[in-house]
């Protein structure tokens, strides 16, 4: 029976040993889980960010370029319907003398001066429209050519930026 009392009595101090070294495991078991979902809050609040940082990046420059692409549009819209409307008036100005001309004729000949005289005129009119229609392409070809480079520039300051950042928060 003594046997038994020491045996039970060992075998409580090994129950409360036991315990003992449960709850501490338990302990560091919790304190590990919330370093855990701490240190994944953080990953993934990083997460959240760096998904907005391409939208952020491209956002304001492309968003400009869009505005004065739109802006050279309509410049060019006007642009273009300013030089129709001054190319139909000369061709129609040109026409009306053709007409008027051709009312004075006393023969054939004259009919075909006056008719030969309206194709150079209409071919000369063509090809000064034409001229003009290249000219103002070219201005706003240009024109876009420089907004395009210096959107690119723009976006290639911010994306070394963001790099630089990056790089000092990773080594932070």
């Amino acid at each position: 029976m003594a046997r038994a009392k020491r045996r039970n009595h060992n075998t409580d101090d090994e129950n409360e040993l036991e315990s003992g070294s449960e709850i501490e495991g338990v302990e560091d078991i919790e304190h590990a889980a919330h370093e855990t979902a701490g240190a994944a809050r953080r990953q993934f609040r990083r997460l959240q960010q760096s998904a907005f940082d391409p939208v952020d990046l491209f956002g304001g420059p492309v968003a400009r370029l869009m505005d004065q692409n739109l802006s050279m549009f309509q410049k060019m819209m006007h642009a273009m319907r300013e030089e129709s409307m001054h190319f139909v008036n000369r061709r129609l100005e040109h026409t009306s003398q053709a007409i008027e001309s051709s009312r004075e004729c006393d023969g054939i000949s004259d009919l075909l001066a006056i008719q030969q005289g309206w194709m150079v005129d209409f071919a000369r009119d063509y090809a000064e429209q034409t001229k003009r229609f290249a000219e103002l392409m070219r201005d706003l070809a240009e024109d876009g050519a420089s907004n395009l480079s210096h959107a690119t520039s723009e976006i290639a300051d911010r994306g070394r930026n963001s790099v630089e950042e990056e790089t000092h928060r990773a080594t932070a």
